[in-house]
């Protein structure tokens, strides 16, 4: 990762070749987001806008040939967080940046691009028709579950903030590797959002879940930010205990794979905007 990061910052065109090339492949589309978030942050927001203009215009092209807008949010929703981080210097409000872009992008998405939500479900109707062949209640299981065009523009607007979120991290990480080491270490154990705006997010992320549906899928979108706090205080509380990596890993896991876990690092972060359980733990 440390020769990439050496290698986008050797100019203006290397930078842009990495980005653009997540522009033609969508695998490589968050480590082109993370380039465009490298070169903002280090460089400057003029050399940013250069790379990301240049990196958006196929990205459109793309989008306009194939009906997939995505990675072109993508990189917006990088480039807008990196503006915001490189000028204020604050990761919670560069995280928060991307959440409203994300919902934006969303709305565009459902209003002028609902053709390529319903060709998605189209595809996803098509396996569904071949599962119950197979297996009728496998397949009126998985029928039950289908989302509507609506909540797939949310989950959307949902994963574009997580995808970007993580993007502008790696490219922060790229920056301290490059020019501070272990900086980013400390900033990202240091994240926090500020109380009454933990709570306001956890509170519309939980009503959502209780929901369901519709509303889940969009109130998904308050609740990227908080879970980014909690893995923040996950790795506070286990550099201060000395827990290691392994501690680390086994918790990752343990929150893909769990869903209690997912509501449970809400609760203790916004017990922590409080409480402030890091300094508790660091305390012992």
């Amino acid at each position: 990762m440390r020769g990439l990061a050496e290698f986008i910052m050797r100019g203006r065109w290397q930078a842009l070749a990495v980005a653009v090339l997540g522009s033609v492949l969508v695998v490589a589309a968050p480590i082109s987001a993370a380039a465009i978030a490298l070169v903002t942050m280090a460089q400057g927001s003029r050399d940013g806008t250069w790379v990301a203009l240049w990196s958006l215009l196929p990205a459109l092209l793309l989008g306009w040939v194939s009906g997939d807008y995505g990675t072109g949010f993508l990189l917006l929703s990088v480039f807008v967080g990196a503006l915001v981080l490189a000028q204020t210097l604050s990761l919670s409000l560069a995280l928060l940046a991307i959440v409203p872009v994300s919902a934006v992008g969303g709305v565009l998405l459902l209003t002028f691009n609902s053709a390529f939500l319903e060709a998605m479900l189209a595809m996803l109707d098509t396996f569904i028709a071949a599962l119950q062949a197979e297996s009728p209640e496998s397949g009126e299981s998985l029928s039950a579950l289908r989302p509507t065009v609506t909540q797939v523009a949310g989950l959307m607007a949902t994963g574009n903030a997580l995808m970007a979120s993580l993007s502008l991290l790696l490219g922060r990480y790229w920056q301290a590797v490059l020019f501070k080491p272990g900086a980013f270490g400390e900033e990202f154990r240091a994240f926090k959002l500020p109380s009454v705006l933990t709570a306001l997010l956890v509170l519309l992320a939980m009503l959502g879940a209780l929901n369901g549906g519709e509303v889940a899928a969009w109130s998904a979108l308050a609740g990227i930010p908080v879970t980014l706090a909690g893995f923040a205080l996950f790795h506070h509380i286990a550099k201060r205990q000395q827990l290691g990596g392994a501690v680390l890993t086994v918790g990752y896991a343990l929150w893909i794979i769990v869903d209690g876990l997912k509501v449970g690092v809400l609760l203790a972060v916004l017990l922590d905007a409080f409480l402030d359980l890091g300094r508790r733990a660091r305390s012992k």
